[in-house]
């Protein structure tokens, strides 16, 4: 298994896990502390390995609350939930979290070295400046997960007033049902809610149990349902709802009536329109959790790092984004 050791060794990259100090980002290793920057299951690699080692698991109280949803067993005592205003101390630096827009949750990490070095791993945002910021570093680790050129949306700007706008149209012919991946699904309900579509919510019970720990951090959801539930049952029957299950689900799912149903299907991967039809009543709409290649390269121009590092675990055309960052803008990279 290969080690990458970066200036004087501040840094190893070990198979997409992030070694700083005495902490591990997103990847395993027997170290005091692991950081969970989000839920989605390439960022919490060999959790259950950290777990018994007795690593510190470190995360938003949201992000800690959301693991043992999804079936994480983390004891209370090695349980450590981490607010934008604290931070740890570790041998030779502090370590705190900064905000990013993502899925609910999500964060920025920050390593400020005694030295004054400052080392950034950005995890996983989009909107970078407008509702992510970008921090100055002297190290950048980055996950290009949208590294080619190629992975370019020009609607995105527009993605979220698109979906919004078909949503609405699709709930005057009847209910709508969303399939998504954990987290984008709350970050539309949220969206839903700011854009003023009260049609009642209703959830399976991993994603309503979700919801409700969400609200409690903060998050203003409103008027959602339990499947099982009989204002659920009486929602269904009116045909007056949207239903939220994960993206696995979209491909045979036959609940609810289903056939009534129009469907849409939240993917990234979609750069040449925002809408798509997959079948009868059952649409592909192009919203990401992710920015795109402009977004990367606009998160390091403005970060101006001395040193990049693409994480390439987690990256998609990691090589020609590392070209790119070195040719256009000069800041000397590494993939590892």
């Amino acid at each position: 298994m290969p080690v990458i050791l970066v200036m004087d060794g501040f840094v190893e990259v070990r198979n997409g896990g992030i070694t700083i100090d005495e902490a591990v980002i997103d990847g395993y290793h027997s170290l005091k502390f692991r950081i969970v920057t989000h839920i989605h299951s390439d960022h919490t690699v060999n959790l259950s390995r950290s777990i018994s080692y007795g690593s510190r698991i470190v995360g938003t109280k949201l992000t800690l609350k959301w693991l043992k949803c999804l079936g994480v067993q983390i004891p209370e005592e090695q349980q450590l939930p981490l607010s934008m205003d604290d931070s740890i101390r570790l041998s030779n630096g502090r370590l705190r979290f900064e905000r990013c827009l993502h899925i609910p949750g999500s964060i920025q990490v920050v390593y400020e070295r005694d030295d004054g070095t400052r080392i950034v791993y950005t995890g996983d945002f989009k909107k970078p400046s407008l509702k992510t910021p970008v921090i100055n570093s002297d190290i950048l680790i980055i996950d290009a997960v949208y590294g080619r050129p190629s992975y370019t949306r020009p609607f995105d700007s527009d993605i979220e007033y698109i979906l919004n706008s078909f949503i609405e149209k699709l709930l005057r012919e009847g209910p709508v049902h969303i399939y998504a991946y954990y987290g984008k699904i709350h970050e539309v309900m949220l969206m839903l809610r700011e854009n003023d579509i009260v049609a009642p919510f209703i959830l399976p019970s991993t994603h309503y149990i979700m919801t409700k720990y969400a609200e409690v951090s903060g998050l203003r959801i409103d008027d959602y349902l339990p499947l099982t539930s009989s204002e659920a049952k009486e929602a269904i029957r009116d045909k007056y709802y949207i239903y939220f299950n994960h993206y696995s689900n979209h491909f045979n799912e036959q609940y609810l009536n289903s056939g009534n149903s129009c469907k849409i299907v939240l993917s990234g991967w979609e750069f040449t329109k925002p809408i798509r039809s997959l079948s009868k009543r059952k649409w592909l709409i192009a919203f990401s959790d992710h920015s795109d290649f402009n977004g990367l390269i606009e998160y390091v121009e403005n970060s101006k790092p001395s040193k990049l590092i693409v994480n390439k675990r987690r990256s998609n055309g990691a090589y020609e984004f590392a070209k790119y960052v070195e040719e256009k803008i000069n800041v000397k990279t590494e993939v590892k």
